[in-house]
């Protein structure tokens, strides 16, 4: 019997979670193509081909995963308000063509996390600090500045994105913090460069906690440090800033936030806003929202849609 032909979506839908390659395919895709569909890795492994019938199934699974991802995604956009920034066609950084100019988000997000004129105090900050360390935080901060030279003992200089320092206030007492940002968007890590920022770093009065976050668009682990860099994708940044931005609508820079996570989900994370429920990749957005709303507003605790 001959096998009925894929679905019309099946290959639109891989193209976005493994766009085309001259090399082979990841080790990463194969292990999350055997979590929707079990018998895929084997297929990939053993054959040259993957048989028709093995694309059929995996099809099929790919579009019940699509329509369970719009009907969440048509949920979340009918709660979010009219100027979110993921309902947003304006981008900051877009406008001026720098969407993915490194110094224009890092120091924005400097900007954002101080105590500036757009009358968020130090929330943002804190917003951050609390995802970082995995609890509510309270700070009291000393400074926050981009573009801080970070000199090696070698006398080799480079400029680390952000760095902000304080003390957290607790029952047990205050306690210093240090927090360090270094943001790749396409630019690769120069020669042993967070490795001469952990030597900066390890060279300055020591901190009861020491944050070092690589922020790059996909999350992904740093190459020249074996320090504890936390990965942080832009996608998350974004979430953390909008959980915190709820409560800041009658701030001067509010918009101004807007905008710049209106740039950051567009231009760094590459979603297609302003953010549709029939849109060709729901994906990003319900990971992004999956982060600003909790789960289990939209979701039983099977994961499936109310």
């Amino acid at each position: 019997m001959t096998a009925p032909p894929v679905p019309a979506g099946f290959l639109a839908d891989l193209e976005l979670v493994c766009p085309t390659r001259t090399t082979a395919v990841a080790d990463t895709f194969l292990a999350d193509l055997e979590a929707v569909y079990p018998d895929a890795r084997a297929s990939a492994r053993q054959q040259q081909e993957v048989a028709v019938a093995d694309l059929v199934s995996l099809g099929e699974a790919l579009t019940v995963w699509r329509e369970h991802n719009r009907r969440l995604l048509a949920d979340y956009l009918a709660r979010l308000p009219a100027d979110d920034p993921l309902l947003n066609p304006v981008s900051l950084f877009g406008t001026l063509d720098y969407g993915r100019l490194e110094t224009a988000h890092t120091r924005a997000l400097a900007w954002l996390l101080g105590d500036r004129e757009h009358g968020f105090g130090f929330r943002l900050l804190e917003a951050l600090l609390t995802h970082t360390l995995g609890g509510a935080v309270a700070v009291r901060v000393g400074r926050v500045e981009s573009e801080v030279v970070a000199r090696s003992h070698h006398g080799t200089a480079g400029r680390l994105d952000v760095l902000a320092e304080g003390r957290l206030i607790g029952d047990a007492g205050e306690r210093s913090w240090v927090l360090v940002i270094e943001g790749k968007i396409d630019a690769g890590e120069g020669e042993d460069q967070l490795a001469r920022y952990d030597e900066w770093v390890d060279r300055r009065p020591p901190a009861d906690h020491t944050v070092r976050v690589f922020l790059t668009p996909d999350g992904r682990e740093p190459d020249t440090s074996t320090e504890p860099w936390q990965a942080l994708s832009f996608l998350t940044l974004a979430a953390v800033l909008r959980r915190a931005a709820a409560a800041l609508r009658d701030r001067p820079g509010y918009h101004f936030l807007c905008y710049y996570l209106t740039g950051v989900l567009r231009d760094v994370c590459e979603v297609p806003v302003p953010v549709s429920a029939d849109g060709p990749n729901p994906y990003a957005a319900v990971e992004y929202l999956r982060s600003v709303f909790p789960q289990a507003e939209t979701e039983g605790g099977d994961g499936e849609h109310r």
